[in-house]
């Protein structure tokens, strides 16, 4: 399967120089498992870039940003057409954090700016409902770092996840929409980095907190895991009804 990463985001400027790209970060995250039956691509969506088609690629990731759902970029709403789109056509997508925002957006639920501010660090996301590509557990530990929240799902999705900063934190729809607020690509350097670059407008008693969390660790690799067999759990239920 060849899986496009659709680039919603930058790295902060601040520290650029000392980070992979999201993609590459992904990559990386991809790497340690045994993804072998997946490629990926990327297609920089933040650039004004989309695939052809839906039928481009054999399923599809969106990543974190900056950028808020309600932006008015000029790249929003193109995106969601196309979400919307690949979603009728039954190719399997992925979001993580504004992707989990802007699928479920497009898809019928809503996104905003919590008033509650910003969940920082690693948070156990409690788990419930399972589906078949991922194992029956009661939490996972993730990295978050949000300020905006899905505050409504699709009408036809299954809440999976929660923190206690986020209740929907993780959801699915059937076996080709899988989404969560956390970042399984992210490292503890990574992120103590991008809130020290932003620890005015998150607050130094918050990042402090939170990057003393990241030292409990998180399982990222596990959740890319999963990721891993839903895309290729999707690909051979459609195979085997062909």
């Amino acid at each position: 399967m060849q899986i496009a990463i659709l680039e919603t985001g930058r790295i902060n400027a601040e520290i650029a120089d000392r980070f992979p790209r999201y993609p590459d970060m992904f990559r990386q995250l991809f790497a340690q498992t045994a993804a072998n039956d997946l490629t990926f691509a990327e297609v920089a969506v933040i650039d004004g870039d989309m695939p052809a088609s839906v039928d481009e690629y054999d399923g599809y990731l969106v990543t974190g940003s900056a950028a808020g759902v309600y932006d008015s970029l000029p790249w929003i709403a193109p995106l969601m057409d196309f979400i919307r789109a690949a979603h009728a056509a039954d190719k399997p997508l992925v979001g993580i954090c504004f992707g989990h925002q802007i699928i479920a957006h497009a898809l019928g639920g809503h996104a905003e700016k919590w008033h509650g501010g910003w969940g920082l660090g690693v948070h156990d996301v409690t788990l419930h409902d399972t589906p078949a590509w991922m194992p029956s557990r009661d939490s996972v530990k993730l990295i978050h770092l949000h300020q905006d929240q899905v505050v409504r799902l699709p009408e036809n999705a299954t809440h999976l996840g929660s923190t206690d900063f986020c209740a929907n934190a993780a959801f699915h729809i059937g076996d080709n929409v899988f989404c969560m607020q956390g970042h399984p690509e992210f490292e503890r350097d990574y992120t103590a980095a991008l809130m020290a670059a932003r620890t005015e407008s998150m607050g130094a008693d918050h990042v402090a907190a939170a990057t003393q969390s990241l030292d409990s660790g998180h399982e990222g690799v596990a959740i890319a895991g999963w990721i891993v067999n839903f895309f290729t759990r999707h690909a051979a239920s459609r195979a085997a009804a062909a």
